[in-house]
């Protein structure tokens, strides 16, 4: 997925989170494009980093995020469902550098059918492990995750 910078009169948009794969595009699409608030939007209530104008500010450098993944299977349980899903990740920084990271997002989704009262909660992430590597973004392998 690479992307580029959003201006008003640009009305392209993503949002998207009927897979974990999907909205881990969206959340980067997101920041890509500045869109802070929108991917402050896809975690899971209560998992949002405290402080979302330091958050936010941490990508301040980022002009485009290329992600790529491993595989992942729903792990249902209760009433949920959850996802540990492997990525490698190409940040290209405002300076032209790339920074390169691998690592896993945990996703969590209350069962639809389990939502009996508004409002609805999507799909979302609950954490995010990334470390970031010397290798290129070619040659990365998303993860691992714990239990690799």
């Amino acid at each position: 997925m690479s992307s580029v910078p959003t201006h008003a009169s640009d009305w392209t948009f993503q949002d998207d989170r009927s897979s974990p794969q999907k909205l881990i595009e969206s959340y980067y699409y997101a920041i890509s494009n500045r869109l802070y608030v929108q991917a402050y939007s896809y975690f899971s209530e209560g998992s949002a980093p405290k402080d979302f104008q330091t958050w936010s500010k941490g990508f301040s450098e980022t002009q485009s995020v290329t992600v790529k993944f491993g595989s992942t299977a729903p792990d249902p349980g209760a009433g949920q469902i959850f996802w540990v899903l492997p990525v490698a990740l190409s940040a290209v920084q405002s300076d032209g550098g790339v920074k390169v990271f691998a690592g896993c997002f945990t996703i969590h989704m209350i069962s639809p059918g389990m939502q009996s009262a508004p409002p609805y909660r999507p799909m979302g992430i609950n954490k995010a492990s990334l470390k970031e590597v010397t290798s290129s973004f070619k040659t990365t392998k998303p993860g691992p995750c714990a239990g690799d």
